[in-house]
């Protein structure tokens, strides 16, 4: 974990109040591993005090990729950045997805859940067979799906819930569906806490290894403010910043 000055070299704003950044940052780059996440404001700026956490849609040649949603003054923040403004960057923090080989994994993304994800695919899929169901709202919230077709993916499902790209539905309607017909040994999901509960209780009965990169608000990223900690089915509390992202699905206790 090193705290870096990194150098916006790009900003677009997409649709849905989306932002795709890339970042000169070369420690965090070449230290980022897919589950990693920062935690960013803009350089010289204590107005929001508390730096905002980005998950790392991919890092390489020293540049980092960000794809976040403005949600409130300290995205906005982030979002307003242009070409050769600073950014302060803590990282990388967090735990990473399995290092596998040889398996079907299938990864379900829903909307900037997706971030996570897509790292990951960039890196296991030379050595598996990699899957993708990616859904939203609309299609919005699928801004990546461009993107997403360059990566060597054997196959990928789109789902909108307004039915304005790929198929009318939800991330989960037909999980089990996919994971029988192309025997999946593995899941790797990121998303809102609804569809990650749903998915804990499709999958519970199956026989796939099931990790989840949990989404969650962050005073620190490194363990000292207690606001990102998640009760596990043993009844103890862990750190989504230092014990997460990434966790076995399911140890989670879904309360809602």
């Amino acid at each position: 974990m090193v705290d870096e000055r990194g150098v916006i070299e790009e900003t677009i704003v997409l649709g849905g109040r989306y932002v795709f950044m890339k970042v000169r940052a070369k420690t965090v780059a070449d230290e980022a591993k897919p589950g990693n996440f920062v935690m960013a404001r803009p350089r010289n700026s204590m107005d929001p005090l508390l730096r905002r956490p980005l998950g790392i849609l991919k890092a390489n040649d020293h540049l980092i990729w960000f794809y976040f949603q403005v949600i409130g003054k300290g995205t906005s923040a982030l979002a307003s950045l242009k070409p050769g403004d600073g950014v302060d960057i803590l990282g990388p923090l967090g735990n990473s997805f399995p290092e596998i080989r040889g398996r079907n994994i299938l990864l379900i993304a829903g909307g900037r859940g997706i971030v996570p994800l897509f790292f990951y695919a960039s890196r296991v899929s030379p050595a598996n067979s990699v899957y993708l169901i990616y859904g939203g709202k609309g299609k919005n919230d699928l801004n990546l799906t461009p993107d997403i077709h360059a990566l060597p993916l054997k196959r990928t499902f789109l789902f909108s819930e307004d039915g304005s790209l790929g198929e009318r539905g939800i991330a989960t309607q037909d999980v089990k569906k996919i994971i029988d017909e192309l025997q999946i040994d593995v899941t790797c999901s990121c998303g809102p806490e609804p569809m990650l509960k749903r998915l804990a209780e499709v999958l519970r009965p199956l026989p796939t290894a099931d990790f989840a990169s949990l989404e969650a608000f962050m005073g620190c990223g490194f363990g000292v403010c207690h606001s990102c900690a998640v009760q596990m089915v043993s009844g103890r509390y862990q750190k989504v910043c230092v014990d997460g992202p990434v966790f076995p699905l399911e140890e989670i206790a879904w309360s809602i």
